[in-house]
């Protein structure tokens, strides 16, 4: 699989403050979702690697671009760019694999997060595995000023990824 070169920084239009996978859980809007998958752990991971499976879960998503060679791990880019053309351009800041990831945003193409990331946590199961998902940002500029009113719609609307997640897992385990 080919990869794309990161965006230069300036390139980024919006900075957004990098997090350590801890400090996700500590932004001013945090949401956590657990979900019980039909796979393995390693099964789990081959899907978060494939570029093609994010727009199939992940309602939003119209593409993702790895900006850094296999093997994946701590330092990784990537570029997801959203059904309205937003792009967000992100570094995984925890990757043990089968057991944990995380990733920051390092910049957004619109001024949307001062910061954002998100913390996969894996854990085998008799019957397959648990997926502990957190996601913790602080908004900025208009969609900050609108936040409060739409928070209970981003906390279902991404609590539905973690259902199209279980679907996806059925049909491609």
């Amino acid at each position: 699989m080919s990869h794309a070169p990161a965006p230069a920084l300036e390139s980024m239009g919006f900075h957004c403050e990098t997090l350590t996978a801890e400090q996700i859980a500590e932004q001013p809007v945090m949401f956590r979702y657990e979900k019980e998958l039909p796979c393995t752990p390693a099964q789990l991971f081959a899907i978060f690697e494939d570029p093609a499976s994010w727009p199939k879960w992940a309602p939003g998503i119209g593409k993702v671009i790895w900006t850094s060679p296999k093997p994946y791990g701590i330092g990784t880019t990537r570029t997801v760019v959203f059904w309205g053309g937003t792009e967000v351009y992100e570094e995984f800041v925890k990757w043990d694999e089968g057991r944990e990831m995380a990733f920051t945003f390092t910049g957004t193409s619109q001024e949307i997060w001062t910061s954002f990331g998100e913390h996969y946590k894996v854990e085998e199961t008799p019957d397959g595995c648990r997926l502990t998902w957190t996601v913790g940002y602080n908004p900025t500029g208009g969609f900050g000023r609108v936040h409060p009113m739409i928070r209970p719609i981003m906390k279902f609307n991404l609590g539905t990824y973690m259902w199209w997640l279980k679907r996806y897992v059925r049909k491609h385990t």
